[in-house]
């Protein structure tokens, strides 16, 4: 009697664990999770090496992992139980006050610097470019919110920071020693960490992003470039919950009063836009979007082309990831043309043949501190494909 229990509990168990296998491999899949702001993993293609080396079954197991039947709820039940605990660390989230930070792991003790090297080899180049088309080139440097907020990690653990200086000093060096003009945000938004980032998203917010634009705007006057400055802005916040990317994290469960920025302009500038060669409605808001960071130019897109029809401003090329896009939705007021490429998104050009055709009067090149020696997607900008 004792072994029929056992074999009909295991038969229980096996048909569960079985109908649960199957429901996560064969039902409609999401590519992407919106909490954890990542690609989920797509079904390996099996080959010799992969099935004998083992990697093929490892992928698979990933795979299963990422689209599990009902994984959102047992993660949400996780993170719940995990911050019921008082947990200083849920889902890679360090919990500081009512500010939340990425969590390292283990001390680092090196960046790489063949990775360094590589994009400043890429960025040398498009300094040389923009020279041969008489554009200025500037290197916009964003703190990460992380990097900004630092002092709010509990002493305990504020692991890579000694690594994260100095790949951050060695590479502003390497800008130097090569020429290349940067325009180092720290020294602005840093003396006001709390006013221009979020407390629960890795970007600054638009009061950041309005100092970027106002300090570059600053900035490129002193090269020569005349250009107004739009200073008649209400910013407001947004009523609704932010979802921002580390409160994602944690499927929105961590209690927050963190705000997105919404901004009007006292005198609007008209003007058409194009996403990816087609044309769209001319806005630099998205208000489907108003509880994440999408809400700014609509996210994360390969090109974008604004065009405001007065020829004697500057046309403007911005390059770079998502901290581009609340700072794009103000820039253009004080432009000709604006065009924004992300080359996580765009793939057409690279980014030198780009400024050859466009020939722009001002090249700028958005990149927050802690992904300046990433040599993916923006970090070479499709030179090195």
């Amino acid at each position: 009697m004792k072994n029929a229990k056992h074999i009909v509990k295991t038969v229980l168990f096996c048909g569960t664990l079985a109908v649960f296998s199957a429901v996560s491999v064969f039902s409609p899949k999401e590519k992407g999770s919106f909490y954890e702001n990542r690609r989920l993993a797509v079904f390996p293609v099996p080959s010799v090496e992969t099935v004998l080396d083992g990697t093929f079954f490892s992928d698979v197991e990933t795979y299963i992992s990422d689209h599990f039947a009902c994984r959102v709820p047992l993660l949400r039940l996780n993170v719940r139980k995990e911050l019921a605990l008082h947990n200083p660390v849920v889902s890679n989230t360090v919990i500081a006050g009512d500010t939340l930070l990425p969590y390292h792991g283990k001390p680092r003790t090196d960046y790489d610097h063949e990775n360094m090297q590589t994009v400043l080899d890429a960025l040398s180049q498009v300094s040389a470019a923009c020279e041969t088309v008489g554009a200025k080139f500037i290197y916009l440097s964003i703190p990460e919110q992380s990097s900004a907020l630092r002092y709010k990690y509990p002493s305990y653990l504020t692991s890579g920071t000694y690594t994260d200086d100095s790949m951050r000093t060695d590479f502003l060096a390497g800008l130097d020693a090569r020429g290349i003009d940067c325009l180092n945000m720290a020294d602005y938004l840093c003396t006001d960490s709390e006013k221009y980032y979020s407390k629960t998203d890795h970007h600054y917010n638009f009061y950041g992003a309005y100092e970027t634009y106002l300090r570059t705007m600053e900035h490129l006057q002193t090269l020569g470039i005349d250009a107004p400055v739009t200073t008649d802005v209400t910013i407001e916040q947004i009523e609704r919950p932010f979802l921002g990317s580390r409160s994602r994290k944690l499927l929105g469960e961590y209690p927050t009063d963190d705000k997105l920025y919404r901004f009007t302009l006292g005198t609007p500038v008209p003007f058409t836009r194009e996403d990816n060669g087609k044309p769209v409605a001319s806005t630099v808001v998205n208000e489907n979007f108003n509880n994440v960071y999408d809400y700014y130019m609509g996210g994360d897109i390969g090109e974008t082309i604004i065009k405001t029809n007065r020829p004697g401003l500057p046309r403007v090329l911005v390059v770079g990831d998502s901290f581009t896009n609340p700072l794009e939705g103000i820039l253009y007021t004080s432009c000709d043309e604006m065009r924004s490429l992300d080359y996580r998104h765009y793939d057409g050009e690279n980014i030198l043949d780009y400024i050859a055709k466009y020939q722009p009067d001002v090249v700028l090149y958005v990149r927050d501190d802690l992904t300046c020696i990433t040599t993916q997607g923006n970090g070479t900008m499709g030179l090195a494909e």
